[in-house]
């Protein structure tokens, strides 16, 4: 490649960046780094330019002229256009080990940190048919004819997804059924604003539709068993359909479609309505327009019930819940384990009951609906839970009391309702999104006497930046990723700290 623009160029890929792209270096050392979407360590490829920045090119990968030497074959007929699964032809033993590598180099090149104190990932207990969630999106074909399915790699627009291989085999059936009633209603898929200045505005109805399995059974399966959660008969489905603002006729349409879906679609058990005016593509409702279920004495069709650690929580239709259900259980244990100041190394230990003592106090931020927090403490310890979205934390309350926990929850800003607390704790579980925690939370948690942080990340970029900062006050012991998302660059990481004396 050379410094005079041209569209295609052929590369060798010799690594892999923190959101999954190929990393190539066609001008050695001295030239700028390439990040090729699609393309995967030890491949040849041939890219095509998207974009050329100061230090860097963006490009995309058109053909594939030499496979990467344990290349294995890909989950689905779909994995040159969707965008989901980027690293499904790498073997998952391969993916861990890149996974490790990148928490590693972000942790030393942006935290500062040890990287001996980084175990192996934990590998999740299911690679196919794991995700309890799955949104997707609506868009026009080539023919001009809506479609749902999933954004295509590098853009905007939308591929069908009828072999989908994360999903039980009946929700493509459900989709393909979903999109032929929206199609029918002739309201018209939205469309993104452009992104590239122009003044094309957003336009179109019909946004999402999110698919949520959820648990039916009275009791929950055991946290080691992956059968259950791979079972599709014991397990039903939600429906969130997501618009643009509608009138009367409109969502009396949408109605009429949740009425029919719910009598046709068998193990399809509640359908929620909402609508976003917000001019981007964020699977987020502001408003909820209608609630409907085909299960007989529920009062609220928005709540579902998920297994974790041998109990059922109670969560919305729209509330945060790990998408990996089997891996979710490791997540929740290691959490148990380090709220008792160990944090396991496998599998096996993570999942087993903590016998160590439960702290008198956590402080849970960033809560949710409860969990992991209500699972690492006794029923006489004190909590209390702090959560931007009040919806949540209601449920939270209702967990509680479930699991018979004493328990305390607030909605608000973060930083401001750390800094009102009037009691200490022993230890601070804190589960922040994938942007981390503001300088500002940081800044009142030291304040808190805690003798344990428990930092769980979704990302290592944020872990890495907020433990430069959370090293003024705690020392890390350890670092346990967990792999809830095969096939992507994801990550999940329960990190321990120690205040320092």
């Amino acid at each position: 490649m050379h410094n005079a623009p041209q569209e295609t160029f052929s590369c060798d890929i010799l690594s892999l960046s923190h959101d999954g792209r190929g990393v190539a270096r066609p001008q050695g050392q001295s030239g700028p780094v390439v990040f090729v979407a699609g393309a995967l360590p030890g491949q040849q490829v041939r890219a095509r330019v998207l974009r050329r920045k100061s230090r860097h090119v963006e490009a995309d990968c058109i053909e594939v002229l030499r496979p990467a030497p344990d290349a294995v074959p890909p989950l689905c007929p779909h994995a040159d256009a969707c965008g989901g699964c980027p690293l499904q032809r790498m073997p998952y033993a391969a993916q861990l080990r890149a996974k490790e590598e990148l928490l590693r180099q972000t942790l030393r090149r942006i935290g500062g940190l040890d990287d001996s104190l980084v175990a192996a990932p934990l590998a999740s207990p299911l690679t196919r048919g794991f995700r309890n969630k799955m949104e997707f999106a609506f868009g026009i074909d080539a023919g001009g004819r809506l479609l749902l399915g999933q954004r295509r790699r590098s853009g905007h627009g939308v591929v069908r997804v009828p072999e989908c291989a994360l999903m039980p085999s009946f929700v493509p059936r459900l989709v393909e059924r979903i999109e032929k009633l929206a199609a029918d209603s002739g309201l018209p898929a939205y469309s993104l604003p452009n992104r590239r200045g122009s003044r094309q505005p957003h336009a179109g109805f019909w946004r999402n539709a999110v698919l949520r399995l959820h648990w039916t059974e009275s009791q929950a399966p055991q946290p080691d068993d992956p059968t259950a959660y791979a079972d599709e008969t014991r397990w039903r489905a939600a429906l969130l359909l997501l618009t643009s603002p509608g009138d009367t006729a409109q969502r009396r349409s949408v109605r009429r479609i949740a009425e029919t879906l719910l009598q046709e679609a068998a193990g399809l058990t509640h359908i929620v309505h909402e609508e976003r005016a917000a001019p981007d593509g964020q699977v987020r409702g502001e408003r909820r327009i209608l609630t409907l279920d085909s299960l007989p004495g529920k009062n609220d069709a928005a709540r579902l019930r998920l297994p974790l650690l041998g109990h059922c929580l109670e969560l919305d239709i729209a509330s945060f819940f790990q998408v990996n259900t089997a891996a979710a259980q490791l997540l929740a244990g290691l959490a148990a384990h380090a709220a008792r100041g160990t944090l396991p190394a496998s599998a096996t230990e993570a999942l087993m009951p903590p016998t160590a003592p439960s702290p008198a106090s956590l402080l849970d931020l960033y809560c949710g609906v409860g969990v992991p927090g209500l699972l690492c403490v006794d029923a006489d310890a004190r909590l209390d839970g702090i959560e931007y979205d009040a919806r949540a934390t209601e449920l939270a309350a209702r967990n509680a009391r479930v699991l018979s926990r004493r328990a305390s929850y607030q909605a608000g800003d973060a930083a401001r309702l750390v800094r009102k607390l009037s009691a200490n704790h022993d230890v601070i579980l804190a589960d922040p999104p994938r942007a981390g925690m503001d300088a500002q939370v940081i800044a009142a948690l030291e304040q808190q006497k805690a003798e344990r942080l428990i930092y769980i990340s979704c990302n290592p970029a944020t872990l890495a930046r907020d433990a430069a900062q959370l090293s003024r006050t705690w020392t890390p012991e350890a670092f346990q990723p967990v792999d809830l998302f095969p096939h992507t660059p994801h990550l999940e990481c329960v990190s321990l700290w120690q205040r320092r004396i």
